[in-house]
């Protein structure tokens, strides 16, 4: 609930595209990369850095939610410390 209301709060549904109803959450780290690979999402967010490098090469944008930046990244991962500060959604004072 916390993450699909920062995703609203962040526009990301009315301007970015998204559709609240395709967004899927998984708990488990077995196995998500094949889940997501068979899914073919356009976006994968994860706080995993070993599965987000996996999946670079196959997923079009990732988010890497990491309070350190992944030693390994390519151009289409983004890395953030939180899911707040990457949207915006954080007062930086």
């Amino acid at each position: 609930e916390r993450v699909l209301s920062a995703l609203e709060e962040a526009g990301v549904f009315t301007s970015g595209g998204l559709v609240k109803d395709k967004v899927l959450f998984s708990s488990m780290e077995n196995g998500r990369i094949s889940f997501v690979r068979q899914l073919e999402p356009d976006w994968h967010i994860d706080t995993n850095p070993d599965i987000v490098f996996q999946l670079a090469r196959f997923i079009k944008y990732q988010l890497c939610i990491s309070p350190v930046k992944p030693e390994r990244s390519a151009s289409n991962v983004f890395c953030s410390p939180s899911f707040e500060q990457f949207f915006g959604l954080v007062d930086r004072n």
